[in-house]
């Protein structure tokens, strides 16, 4: 038996039973950012979404990996694409240059990827979407396993 989380290969989820959402890939979406495991808020219609902002605080889901798509392959303006939401162990995509280890919090950065919480006032710094469940410091853009709770972070406190 495998010790600890073991990523699988072309999918977003590693365990758990999340909420599935169906969106439309909104207007205002830049495609390039608009692949599986980025995190998504609302666009200008409903039902819409476009990558997350540094920082968010409206964060509504992560995209999934379409049946007919790699995990690589990006959604299109106007494509309808599946969201993971609620609590799940997941991969997320986490900033170059961003140094965590387990239990580290973790909000949204640029283009839907994610950071470690910085160090301010709660709300200041967005809103803690996952906790990470293993390290990583390099300098590049990383895939790593996290807790991901897009629900409001009930499980997700600072403290």
């Amino acid at each position: 038996m495998p010790q600890w989380v073991q990523k699988p290969a072309n999918q977003v989820l590693i365990a758990g039973n999340p909420i599935y959402l169906e969106a439309e890939i909104g207007a205002n979406a830049t495609p390039a950012e608009m692949v599986a495991g980025r995190f998504v808020i609302h666009d200008t219609n409903d039902g819409d979404v476009k990558e997350a902002g540094a920082k968010a605080l409206n964060v509504l889901g992560q995209l999934d990996v379409a049946p007919d798509k790699k995990e690589s392959d990006a959604y299109a303006v106007g494509e309808q694409a599946r969201l993971l939401t609620g609590v799940y162990e997941g991969k997320v995509t986490l900033l170059a240059g961003e140094n965590v280890a387990p239990g580290d919090r973790l909000v949204t950065a640029a283009n839907g990827k994610v950071a470690k919480l910085a160090v301010g006032a709660l709300g200041a710094q967005g809103a803690v979407i996952a906790v990470a469940l293993e390290s990583s410091n390099v300098t590049v853009d990383a895939e790593i396993a996290a807790l991901v709770d897009t629900l409001g972070g009930h499980n997700m406190a600072t403290s």
